[in-house]
């Protein structure tokens, strides 16, 4: 939900500061085309475990945030809707992989109570980096504020790839 906040705070910014592009129709346009390829992803993905879901939606948030700095520096449209797409993907694959293990693990009379729990909880993360980038934006710019938060992205994507391939050593 990071990875989705992060995109949420910074993109449409990027797109008039960096792309000059005022357009609002044209940041319509990104989030439609997230919330399309979010609703393939789940869709195409029914089958998959929720294990495989999440690990394999861990891999794109990498290409995802640096395409999206890249876009930002280079003022590359082109970058900018490729990294959306990435970020989609990711965005798709764990948003359906960890709901359906909370749907799995919770209590048949207590799912509705959990499963609010945790939207609260997930949607709660689109917060930090929005405040975050604000916050450093403010005092050492917004490509630096967007790398630091693209790496911190990209670190805890990592952290979770290599726990997942300690684990299954």
């Amino acid at each position: 939900m990071a990875l989705v906040g992060f995109f949420a705070a910074i993109g449409p910014t990027v797109l008039a500061q960096d792309l000059h592009e005022t357009n609002h129709a044209v940041a319509g346009a990104l989030f439609g085309e997230m919330a399309i390829i979010v609703s393939a992803t789940i869709l195409a993905t029914q089958s998959m475990s929720s294990g495989t879901a999440m690990r394999l939606g861990l891999w794109p948030m990498i290409p995802s945030v640096a395409l999206f700095v890249s876009a930002q520096v280079l003022a590359s449209m082109w970058l900018l809707i490729v990294a959306t797409a990435f970020c989609a993907v990711a965005a798709g694959l764990g948003y359906r992989g960890s709901l359906q293990v909370v749907n799995q693990i919770a209590p048949e009379q207590k799912r509705a109570a959990i499963v609010s729990s945790y939207f609260i909880c997930g949607f709660s993360g689109n917060a930090p980096p929005v405040i975050g980038v604000g916050v450093i934006s403010t005092l050492a710019g917004a490509v630096i504020a967007d790398s630091i938060f693209a790496g911190l992205i990209m670190a805890f994507a990592l952290v979770a790839l290599g726990m997942r391939l300690i684990h299954d050593k």
